[in-house]
């Protein structure tokens, strides 16, 4: 039997943060989630679950990422953390929202080109400005001209939500080649994205489905999208449900009692993304 925990694999989405900001709270609470988003003790969790690469994911607030609260701190922060472990790391451009739609842009080129990041996350819900928005409009134009992958928080609580799954329609509607990961498989809009051509990367959802519809049926919902647009990638430290040293045994747990052959577990865990991410730089 296959064991997910032992294969090789690229978490397509972590949150780490730079130990300025850790450092700058040194009161934290101890329990807090994010007290464990710590880049040298993330290493050992790679290492631990074979883990060969992750994906730092920015948050669109840049308090969570620098110390001077600024998006080029950001991104140097970003950078630095690749380079404090070569070969381990990809990272995500991230936005600030309280700059124009143009000014984001030019902090993006520079974001890939002097930094090396590898892609764009937005998350809506923390910006305040829904996915399908003008603002976001001229981001989605440059990624889309320069090949970057676009990473979309999807976690809808409502139709009208911010990140809501209709709005992605939109999206692909004035950008059809766009390349487009949401993250969270849009959450419990999941069957709007099943015939739009998106990867969907399972970071916090997947728990939250096997607790709602059995993990029989989780794995029928995961097969709907095909193993082909199947992202691993989990979220951590962060979860609804789990705590930080919860997270990957349950993922492991739920992902070894599905029927995926070796061939796809192969294209879930490493395959998909790093495709895309290595796919990007060619074009770059």
């Amino acid at each position: 039997m296959l064991d997910w925990s032992k294969v090789k694999k690229i978490d397509a989405h972590i949150h780490i943060l730079p130990d300025c900001v850790h450092e700058m709270n040194p009161d934290s609470d101890p329990e807090e989630s994010w007290t464990y988003a710590k880049i040298d003790d993330y290493i050992k969790n790679m290492d631990l679950f074979h883990i060969e690469k992750a994906i730092i994911m920015p948050l669109n607030d840049p308090y969570l990422l620098s110390t001077n609260f600024t998006i080029s701190a950001v991104h140097k922060n970003l950078f630095d953390m690749k380079r404090r472990y070569p070969h381990r790391f990809y990272a995500f451009a991230d936005i600030d929202p309280r700059n124009s739609s143009a000014i984001s842009v030019e902090s993006l080129c520079v974001a890939i080109s002097e930094y090396g990041l590898d892609g764009i996350k937005i998350h809506p819900n923390n910006t305040g400005i829904p996915l399908d928005s003008e603002y976001n409009d001229v981001i989605f134009s440059f990624a889309q001209s320069q090949k970057i992958p676009v990473t979309l928080y999807s976690y809808p609580n409502t139709p009208n939500d911010p990140s809501a799954a209709w709005r992605i329609h939109h999206i692909l509607e004035k950008y059809p080649d766009l390349i487009l990961i949401i993250a969270h498989m849009g959450g419990f809009q999941w069957e709007d994205l099943v015939s739009l051509p998106v990867f969907v990367d399972m970071s916090a959802i997947l728990p939250d489905y096997s607790r709602k519809f059995s993990i029989a049926n989780t794995n029928t919902l995961l097969r709907q999208f095909g193993s082909d647009r199947l992202i691993f990638a989990t979220d951590y430290p962060d979860n609804r449900v789990l705590s930080p040293s919860e997270i990957y045994d349950s993922y492991f747990h739920l992902l070894n009692r599905m029927d995926f052959t070796p061939e796809e577990v192969q294209k879930i865990a490493y395959d998909n993304i790093h495709k895309i991410l290595e796919n990007s730089k060619k074009q770059g």
